[in-house]
């Protein structure tokens, strides 16, 4: 059920990146509807299927942008590995460790990617912080009103938590 969840997330997430881009043309330079799906799947503590959501987003994202091809891919899977690891031992839940995590991942993607770009192709990336700082906004602002609705529509916490076994 999760994963069908996620299915029809990625599509939403696509057909936003889609529209933003046909309309405005490098539109994902200031808003990414991956990472927000990513988290919100990583919330739930489950870190191989965080890892595999990861996986899935990112190359969806990079086979429809003119990224490098595995950029973000690694970029998502390490945001994910990372709040899925949190989220398991801490469960955090609620909209305010949603908005936190999700606000920590856009920094640390955008790091990962700014490194990686700067160690494999030896490019800098123009107005790094203000892009950084633009696209944290956006991304959250649109992530916790997704947040919000997904929990109007549920009536419920949308977030699963899956318990991992004490180790005492």
């Amino acid at each position: 059920m999760r994963w069908l969840r996620f299915a029809i997330g990625l599509l939403l997430a696509l057909t936003l990146h889609s529209l933003l881009d046909s309309f405005y043309p490098n539109a994902l330079a200031f808003f990414n509807p991956y990472i927000i799906l990513v988290i919100y799947y990583s919330m739930g503590g489950n870190i191989v299927g965080a890892i595999f959501a990861g996986v899935a987003a990112g190359f969806v994202q990079d086979a429809f942008s003119n990224a490098m091809f595995g950029l973000h891919a690694f970029s998502l899977t390490f945001c994910a590995y990372i709040v899925a690891s949190i989220n398991a031992r801490l469960m955090l839940r609620g909209t305010l460790a949603f908005g936190a995590c999700l606000g920590g991942a856009v920094i640390v993607n955008e790091l990962v990617i700014y490194i990686l770009v700067n160690i494999l192709v030896k490019q800098r990336i123009e107005m790094f912080e203000q892009a950084l700082l633009v696209k944290t906004i956006f991304t959250l602002l649109f992530g916790m009103l997704v947040y919000q609705l997904l929990t109007l529509f549920l009536r419920e916490e949308p977030i699963e938590a899956t318990r991992r076994p004490a180790a005492w």
